[in-house]
């Protein structure tokens, strides 16, 4: 579940390669930042404060979790989608081939930890076919699966040298996680997937009854996004640890995307019986984007217990 924004914008205002740049080189750049710009409509715009080697390395990532996403969703066989996602994982590992192992290459060159690359591939396969979480461990343990990871590797990317950063930004990743699955109930409900807690929710209630009786899903939403609401202020007092110039990229990342919980809340239940998803408006993503000016909240030591439902679970580094 890698965000799927609004289509718009090309991906050439994003990043100007020189013209003598290796052509090989060029059309994956090109190609990976026509991924952002097709599906990360938050992304592309703060990747417009990063510095362009940092946003062109970004935008690769963004492409290699996109296709991985893709493999699961896109698939028109699950047994099929299972098993190019194993055969992924066993090149990820050391132990196969497979292309877009070839592809993450250079992002292990750069330092993205393949052990990372490969937990969110595991947590992907998962969203193979039916989806129930059963309580707030495993949507917390899902979240950090499918985004907490992607955190940790953008640590590399950005080449962040403090590993005090890397809590702060599992959290940013878990806080946009959960935004996808408040945002995404209705959608993701027509694909028989339902992330929000049963332990939320009436006894047998399935996503044959969000749009029939959007009331509990809300209901669960509004929990989720509390939860979502406790990482993105954790995140925020860690981004002092980010190098200088990439601060104001992942900070307007973080509020365009904490922006659109608010959007769902006052969208309310209707907006999960008529399936339609919520989007934060134009004059509205400037305004967030002016806020990141604004005085940071002050550094704070992290706290553990937002980790608690999945530090025993591997590859979360110290």
């Amino acid at each position: 579940m890698i965000a799927r924004d609004e289509t718009g914008g090309g991906a050439e205002a994003l990043l100007r390669l020189p013209s003598q740049a290796n052509p090989d080189r060029v059309a994956s750049a090109t190609l990976a930042l026509a991924v952002m710009a097709r599906h990360g409509r938050s992304f592309r715009l703060a990747g417009r404060l990063l510095p362009r080697g940092k946003l062109q390395a970004a935008a690769e990532l963004y492409a290699f979790c996109r296709t991985i996403d893709d493999l699961a969703d896109e698939t028109a066989d699950p047994a099929d989608a299972r098993a190019d996602l194993a055969s992924l994982l066993a090149a990820l590992q050391g132990t196969g081939l497979h292309a877009l192992a070839q592809r993450f290459q250079p992002l292990r060159a750069r330092g993205v930890p393949g052990d990372a690359a490969a937990l969110l591939v595991e947590t992907v396969m998962g969203d193979i076919g039916a989806v129930r979480v059963a309580d707030e461990v495993g949507l917390l343990r899902y979240a950090h699966g499918a985004a907490g990871t992607v955190g940790i590797m953008m640590c590399a990317v950005l080449g962040v040298t403090s590993s005090a950063a890397c809590p702060y930004a599992i959290d940013l990743g878990v806080a946009m996680q959960l935004t996808n699955i408040a945002r995404d109930v209705a959608e993701d409900a027509m694909r028989d997937r339902l992330y929000l807690p049963a332990a939320w929710l009436p006894p047998g209630y399935g996503p044959g009854h969000v749009a029939s009786q959007p009331n509990p899903a809300f209901a669960a939403v509004s929990r989720v996004l509390e939860r979502a609401d406790r990482h993105y202020r954790s995140a925020e007092r860690g981004f002092d640890h980010l190098p200088f110039r990439t601060r104001p990229a992942i900070r307007a990342a973080a509020r365009l995307y904490e922006a659109i919980g608010p959007a769902v809340l006052r969208a309310g239940p209707g907006a999960l019986a008529s399936g339609g998803r919520c989007v934060v408006p134009g004059w509205k993503r400037v305004i967030l984007l002016m806020g990141c000016l604004l005085p940071r909240p002050a550094a704070a030591p992290h706290d553990a217990r937002l980790h608690a439902a999945f530090t025993a679970a591997p590859r979360i580094p110290a």
